[in-house]
């Protein structure tokens, strides 16, 4: 699942790439936990890396989805006869040539200071004048307009506040004349946060040059902010000016250069009348790469077990006093089983391996039935989810079917975990439903009779489905990019956990027995959307496709 920032990619451990990735049960329609279990081991393996798009371990993760695809007869769709679709990614970077310097001290780019955007800019400071702006978390502390002009303005941090909102304050109409806008929080993001930082936003294409004329965002170091003030940041009240800075910042735009694919194929319906419609089981095979250094594999888990238990999710913080107590506890009940282990890997075997191998084995399962659903099926495996859903937008941006034709979207994204101890509410029914209902009432009814027949039902859980929760789970899964071209389309998952975006979220902790039932019930539902004599009716809102995506 999409998270707000995403970890980097980085080689911090030596790896070796897998040779070949298992094939499936050949049992008549059958789902298989132990070919589920065979499948992940090997896809979210330490050699896979972390399956960053762009990479190598990428390459062949996705060259394993497609190959399976052709062993099981379906029919390539992405480009050119193939199963791939290209998604034109590149990287918007720091300018490594980038400088300031405040007198003789000269600020070390990624360590102290970092441009940061989403258009290529590039700016020459010639001793421009530093003010204190205010605190970034709280609007009515800022400076007004005439004080920010022409000015770098440093913005602090409240205790125990979250070191986000950057792109807010560097929007600010009152900060549009400033030459920066500089909030202190370089040294305040989490490690892997930092690191993707530090490597650049992802961008489809090359975006546009700057033409706004507004403030450059620069991200400082707490130090590099007080050096900039020339006095401490704590105490310092809004309006209060600093020295002078000089220097060259700038973002430049570099392609990858392996691709990023979505892999696609179909499963050809038997309704001659009907075929030309698709129902779409998808899941996105990237995850967030490695961690610029080990860390330690059980102390995380200890830790997240006790602090974070939502993982990435949950606030980084100290641990109390009784925490540490319990995280002692949690940490020596593990090195009683096992000795230290250095990780940086982040596999991402629930996310989303577990939608990879479900997608594949729900394809096997199809394809081997003696009569196919009327409609086809059309599997797509999207890649970089994990950069801002930016290969289902892709894809569905330039289908390689036509869009109409699509007639309802399944989304696994997450499925493998999901009981009592992963988080309050679970246990062996639980999963989440996000959006089957939004456009079509009859497409979310048919997802819950399919479920009714399931020999072990799961309760569908809403909650995160609520308009304006927090958590934005409908902005956060690849469903979406469906859904605002009007395709009814739901999310599944069976819940984030402890080991969400973390080097520990690794094929052991799976339930498989789980994983299958999902898939069972997916590929039955898709089943059930596919033979329908009617395509599920549209009674909610069409969007506009080009909009912010409102939870």
């Amino acid at each position: 699942m999409l998270r707000q920032m995403q970890n980097p990619f980085a080689i911090a451990l030596t790896v070796v790439f897998i040779v070949a990735l298992p094939r499936p049960s050949r049992a008549q329609d059958a789902i298989r936990p132990e070919a589920l279990r065979k499948r992940l081991f090997a896809l979210a393996a330490d050699s896979m890396m972390g399956r960053d798009p762009g990479t190598r371990a990428s390459v062949q993760a996705t060259d394993y989805v497609a190959a399976e695809f052709k062993r099981l007869g379906l029919k390539p769709m992405g480009e050119g006869d193939s199963f791939f679709q290209t998604v034109p990614l590149g990287r918007v970077a720091p300018d490594k040539d980038g400088w300031l310097s405040v007198g003789n001290r000269r600020l070390v780019l990624a360590t102290e200071f970092l441009p940061l955007g989403r258009v290529l800019v590039s700016r020459d400071l010639r001793a421009v004048p530093v003010i204190y702006g205010g605190l970034l978390n709280d609007q009515t502390t800022w400076i007004t307009a005439e004080q920010a002009r022409g000015r770098v303005v440093v913005l602090g941090l409240a205790e125990g506040a979250r070191p986000f909102g950057s792109g807010a304050a560097q929007a600010y109409p009152g900060f549009h004349d400033a030459i920066a806008v500089a909030p202190a929080i370089l040294d305040r993001w989490p490690a892997a946060t930092l690191a993707q930082v530090r490597r650049g936003g992802v961008s489809v294409g090359a975006p546009a040059a700057d033409t706004t004329g507004g403030p450059v965002l620069l991200i400082v170091s707490t130090s590099a902010a007080e050096l900039l003030l020339g006095q401490p940041l704590t105490g310092r009240r809004p309006g209060e000016a600093g020295g002078e800075v000089s220097g060259h910042v700038g973002l430049q735009y570099q392609p990858f250069t392996l691709p990023a694919r979505n892999v696609i194929a179909v499963l050809p319906g038997r309704d001659p009348k009907l075929r030309a419609q698709y129902v779409s089981i998808t899941a996105h095979n990237d995850h967030v790469g490695l961690l610029d250094a080990p860390v330690d594999h059980d102390s995380i888990r200890a830790y997240n077990r006790v602090v974070r238990p939502m993982g990435a999710d949950s606030p980084e913080r100290p641990a109390t006093a009784e925490e540490a107590t319990r995280i002692g506890v949690i940490r020596d009940s593990l090195r009683a089983i096992r000795p230290p282990r250095a990780d940086s890997v982040l596999n991402g075997a629930d996310d989303d391996g577990t939608g990879t191998v479900a997608l594949l084995e729900i394809a096997g399962a199809l394809s081997r039935l003696k009569e196919r659903p009327r409609r086809s099926i059309l599997f797509v495996s999207h890649t970089a989810e994990e950069l801002g859903l930016l290969g289902s937008r892709w894809f569905t941006d330039h289908l390689t079917v036509s869009r109409d034709s699509i007639v309802g979207e399944i989304d696994m994204d997450m499925i493998g975990r999901g009981d009592a101890d992963d988080l309050p509410a679970g246990g062996l029914g639980y999963l989440e439903v996000i959006g089957s209902r939004r456009l079509s009432t009859e497409f979310g009814d048919t997802l819950e009779a399919v479920n009714r027949r399931q020999p072990q039902p799961f309760s569908f859980n809403y909650e995160y489905d609520a308009p304006g929760h927090p958590l934005q789970y409908y902005c956060r899964a690849d469903h979406y990019s469906y859904a605002r071209y009007g395709i009814p389309a739901t999310a599944l998952s069976r819940g984030e956990h402890l080991d969400y975006h973390q080097v520990t979220d690794e094929p052991q902790y799976i339930d498989y027995d789980a994983l299958a039932r999902v898939a069972r019930m997916v590929r039955d539902a898709a089943m059930a959307i596919g033979n329908m004599s009617h395509r599920p009716a549209l009674n909610g809102p069409k969007g506009d496709p080009t909009a912010r995506c409102v939870q």
